[in-house]
C-alpha cells in the first residue's frame, strides 16, 4: 500500500505542474484576521471545487485561491473542503485535486467531505468509488478512515464531518449507525465548553433515512445541542452564490450557512470565470463570538454584497468558549 500511495503522489505532483501553468501566480496582498491577539481558532471552508480533467479555467481558479488561502498572516487552524471536490470522482480528478491542495497548502490540516460528485453523481459503483475516496484521503492526506464521516478535535474545538453512506445527487443518505455515532460525538464535544462544528456536502432538508425517507432527525439533533450549547453547520451542493439574505440560515435552530460553489464558471461550455467564482468562507472564533466571513479568494478581497451594500460576514454570539 505504500509503495501505491507514492506512485499515487508522483503523479500528482507531475500532474500538478501542468495544472499550475495555466494558473500562474495570484497578486494579492496578505490579510489577516479581524483580531488576531484575541483569535482563539481560525479556519477557512471551500466548496464545490468540482476538477476535471480538461477544464484549465478550474484549475486557474482554484490554484489561485488556494494561492490566497495561504496569504492569511495568522494562518489556518484547519482547512475544509466540503464535498465534490471533484465533477466525477475520476482518478485523474482525484490526482488533481489532492496534488493541487498538496502543493499549494503544504504543511496545513486538510478535512475533506464526500460529496455526490466525487461518488460519480449517482453512476458506477458506490462501493468502489467511496473505497477510492478514502485511498486518496489516507494518501495525501494522511487520514486513514472507515468511513466518509468522522471527527477531529483541534485545539479543544470539535470538527464534526458528516458523509454519504449511498448513492445520490441531492439526498443525503445517514444510516442509524451514523445517527448513534454523531449524537455520541456530540456529547463529548459538550463537555469541552467550546463551539462544535459540524461539515456536510449537502443541506440538513436533503437527509434521507435508511428507507430513503425524508427525516428530520438530523436537524433535531442539531437544534437539540443548540439549544444549551453552541453548534455550526457548513454545508454545500446548492451552487447559490454568497448572499447576507441567503447563506446564513437559522430556520431549523441553529446557524447553518451554505456556501457557493467556488469554481463558478460560465459560458457555454464552462470556459469562462464568472464574476462569483473563487468564494469561500474563513471563520474566526473568539471568546463570545463566532464571526463568519466571505471572501473572494480568487481576487483576494473580502466578499461584498452589493444586494446589502456591505461585507458578506455575521458574528454570533456563542455561550460557550471558556478563555483558554
Amino acid at each position: 500500500m505504500a509503495i501505491k500511495y507514492s506512485l499515487l503522489r508522483i503523479a500528482a505532483a507531475v500532474m500538478t505542474f501542468f495544472m499550475l501553468i495555466p494558473a500562474g501566480q495570484g497578486k494579492t496582498a496578505e490579510y489577516d484576521v479581524k483580531d488576531p491577539a484575541e483569535c482563539r481558532l481560525n479556519f477557512t471552508v471551500l466548496s464545490d471545487s468540482h476538477i476535471e480533467g480538461n477544464n484549465f479555467q478550474r484549475y486557474k481558479v482554484f490554484a489561485r485561491s488556494l494561492q490566497d488561502v495561504k496569504k492569511n498572516k495568522s494562518g489556518n487552524d484547519a482547512i475544509v473542503f466540503l464535498g465534490d471536490n471533484t465533477m466525477n470522482g475520476q482518478v485523474v480528478e482525484n490526482l488533481l485535486f489532492h496534488g493541487a491542495v498538496t502543493e499549494l497548502l503544504r504543511g496545513e490540516k486538510i478535512l475533506p467531505v464526500i460529496g455526490n460528485h466525487d461518488l460519480g453523481n449517482g453512476g458506477g459503483d458506490y462501493d468502489a468509488l467511496r473505497s477510492r475516496w478514502l485511498g486518496f484521503t489516507d494518501a495525501f492526506f494522511g487520514r486513514k478512515l472507515e468511513s466518509p464521516y468522522y471527527y477531529e478535535v483541534i485545539d479543544g474545538y470539535y470538527f464534526i464531518v458528516l458523509g454519504m453512506e449511498s448513492h445520490g445527487g441531492s439526498e443525503l443518505y445517514m444510516t442509524d449507525a451514523q445517527y448513534d455515532w454523531l449524537e455520541s460525538v456530540l456529547a463529548k464535544a459538550a463537555q469541552s465548553g467550546k463551539p462544535a462544528f459540524v461539515f456536510s456536502h449537502h443541506p440538513s432538508y436533503d437527509a434521507v433515512d435508511e428507507n430513503g425517507e425524508e427525516t428530520s432527525r438530523l436537524s433535531d439533533i442539531l437544534a437539540a445541542y443548540n439549544s444549551e450549547h453552541d453548534i455550526f453547520s457548513f454545508v454545500g451542493h446548492t451552487h447559490r452564490p454568497l448572499y447576507l439574505f441567503w447563506s446564513f440560515h437559522d430556520e431549523n435552530g441553529y446557524p447553518e450557512i451554505y456556501l457557493p460553489r467556488l469554481t463558478h464558471l460560465a459560458g457555454e461550455k464552462d470556459n469562462e470565470i464568472y464574476k462569483e467564482s473563487g468564494i469561500g468562507i474563513e471563520v474566526e472564533v473568539y471568546d463570545g463570538s463566532v464571526c463568519v466571513r466571505g471572501r473572494d479568494f480568487y481576487n483576494g478581497e473580502w466578499r461584498y454584497d452589493s444586494a446589502d451594500e456591505k461585507i458578506c460576514e455575521v458574528t454570533y454570539p456563542v455561550r460557550d468558549n471558556a478563555k483558554q
